[in-house]
């Protein structure tokens, strides 16, 4: 179930889209304290395929299956995905990646930068640890930063609390934008990992940092830094994907060949909003032109969503516009706007009817909070909107028949922390909210 060969295969990716790169993820496998001297776009091109990992495969299917945006339909993702049945050791390759093939790279480009006056690369490591550092605090909570990584002043570090996670994230993110200036993805530390389009790093930053302030509920700054964030669907963050060994769309690999008929769309929520089934709050005629799935499948033809060549979205445009949207509605501004433009923009890329909206109040959110769950399918998100607002857009819970009253609200900590670190703190309970969310 686990994607373990993730690394070995994406490295292929690098000779595939940029030949003069073959060089680029040398020595992947090797123990991340020995890269100390390794070069820094090494470095970075290693957390940039830790990004990847973290929004495009276990994290992202898990929160999927617990948002019912798909299915659990085969053996350990029925317990997993639709029981909610989950033990802490189907957390250690997602800590794993984030702390070892991903902060800790990140970390050392960081420095690299620092010595030898790289204020780019200083930038970009900056905004790709705060994105980490936030998902880490989403997910799990209290988490080990301020200790972690240094196995040699602090072999069994503390925790951090979430709160103070989450400040270190937004730190990280705002020192970041302040030394990668106007550069772009594709120039700078962005190639081959991420597709090479118009993507700006500071507008990466920015929409990094309003995603997080949604999740603390900062609803006044999620709204400022939204605004500053990605500005046009040409400067979405997406990951490069090709149809050859190594190079494939995560999610392709999964249902295709790797656990065939494990995670599908029967009977999702998702599935049965965009096939009409369930009504939504505000109808939208052209859903079905969104390719989400095939029949009940997760629709890896040539033009679906989940196709072997299709890039994923890291962070968008359409995420920037509906947390502004969202923003905007609770702090008395104007939602309508940024919220039709979503519309708009929908429409303009599917065809098919994606009607404006002229609603206000509680259903003008529940209309934004919607959207958000149907076109970000796939992404972490979901998930800490829906625990974010106490499920307000009426996500089914799953095996209700054994007393389940609402989704999971965390990811349980990794038997790795159970079994080598002192300091771990205890087990917390799957269903028991984060900090943020009490």
């Amino acid at each position: 179930m686990k994607n373990k060969n993730f690394y070995k295969y994406l490295s292929l990716l690098l000779v595939v889209i940029l030949a003069s790169c073959s060089n680029f993820t040398d020595g992947i496998n090797e123990d991340p304290n020995n890269f100390t001297t390794a070069p820094g776009d090494l470095l970075i091109g290693q957390t940039n395929l830790a990004v990847v990992k973290m929004a495009s495969s276990q994290n992202a299917r898990v929160a999927g299956m617990w948002t019912d945006q798909f299915c659990g339909c085969d053996r350990q993702y029925i317990t997993l995905g639709n029981n909610y049945l989950t033990t802490s050791g189907d957390y250690d390759d997602d800590w794993n990646d984030i702390y070892a093939n991903g902060l800790a790279q990140a970390i050392l480009a960081e420095q690299t930068g620092a010595e030898s006056g790289d204020a780019l690369l200083e930038g970009v490591s900056q905004i790709l640890q705060g994105m980490m550092i936030g998902e880490v605090a989403a997910l799990w909570g209290d988490a080990p930063w301020t200790e972690a990584l240094d196995l040699v002043n602090f072999p069994d570090p503390n925790y951090d609390s979430q709160t103070s996670l989450f400040e270190a994230a937004q730190s990280l993110l705002s020192t970041g934008i302040a030394n990668v200036g106007s550069a772009s993805v594709a120039a700078a530390y962005g190639t081959p990992v991420y597709e090479p389009n118009n993507a700006l790093w500071s507008e990466i930053g920015h929409s990094l940092k309003a995603r997080y302030y949604l999740v603390t509920k900062n609803y006044p700054l999620a709204l400022t830094e939204a605004q500053l964030g990605i500005s046009s669907r040409s400067g979405d963050l997406l990951s490069a994907h090709a149809d050859a060994t190594g190079a494939k769309n995560l999610f392709y690999q999964f249902v295709r060949e790797q656990r065939e008929g494990y995670l599908t769309a029967d009977n999702s929520h998702l599935y049965n909003i965009i096939n009409g089934i369930t009504a939504r709050v505000l109808n939208t005629p052209g859903d079905v032109n969104r390719k989400y799935f095939d029949g009940t499948e997760l629709n890896t033809q040539a033009d679906g969503y989940f196709a072997v060549d299709a890039s994923f979205p890291i962070i968008s445009y359409y995420e920037t516009k509906l947390i502004e949207a969202e923003a905007a509605h609770r702090t008395g501004g104007d939602a309508l706007t940024p919220f039709n433009e979503v519309r708009t923009e929908l429409a303009a890329q599917y065809g098919g009817s994606f009607p404006v909206s002229t609603s206000s109040g509680a259903t003008l959110l529940e209309e934004i909070l919607e959207e958000k769950y149907v076109t970000l399918i796939g992404s972490t998100q979901v998930f800490h909107d829906v625990r974010r607002t106490n499920n307000l857009i009426g996500v089914p819970v799953k095996n209700t028949t054994q007393g389940n009253t609402t989704i999971p609200q965390r990811f349980l900590y990794p038997q790795t922390e159970v079994d080598s670190n002192s300091n771990f703190p205890g087990f917390v309970d799957l269903f028991e909210p984060t900090s943020v969310n009490q």
